[in-house]
C-alpha cells in the first residue's frame, strides 16, 4: 500500500507539471495579431479573454493534479514503513 502511495504521488506531481507546461505554452501558440496587441498596448480583449479562460482552464486542471500528488504523499508519509 505505502509504495501504492508512493507511485500515485510521483505520477500526480508528473501530471501536475505537463499540466502547468500546457498551460504556459497557450500564451505562446496564440496568432501574432494577439501578442502584437499585448506588446503594444492595442488588445483584443475577447481574443485576450479567451487567452485567459483557456490558460485557467489548464491551471485548474494542474491544481487539481497537485492536490491529488500532495494527498498521496501525505498518506505515504502517515503509513508505517516496510521492512
Amino acid at each position: 500500500m505505502k509504495y501504492l502511495c508512493e507511485f500515485m504521488s510521483e505520477s500526480w506531481a508528473a501530471v501536475a507539471a505537463v499540466l502547468w507546461f500546457v498551460s504556459a505554452s497557450i500564451r505562446l501558440k496564440k496568432p501574432n495579431r494577439i501578442r502584437q496587441g499585448l506588446e503594444s498596448g492595442f488588445d483584443d480583449p475577447k481574443a485576450i479573454l479567451v487567452m485567459v479562460y483557456k490558460q485557467s482552464r489548464w491551471s485548474a486542471w494542474a491544481a487539481i493534479a497537485a492536490g491529488l500528488a500532495a494527498v498521496f504523499a501525505i498518506t505515504d508519509g502517515l503509513l508505517p514503513g516496510t521492512r
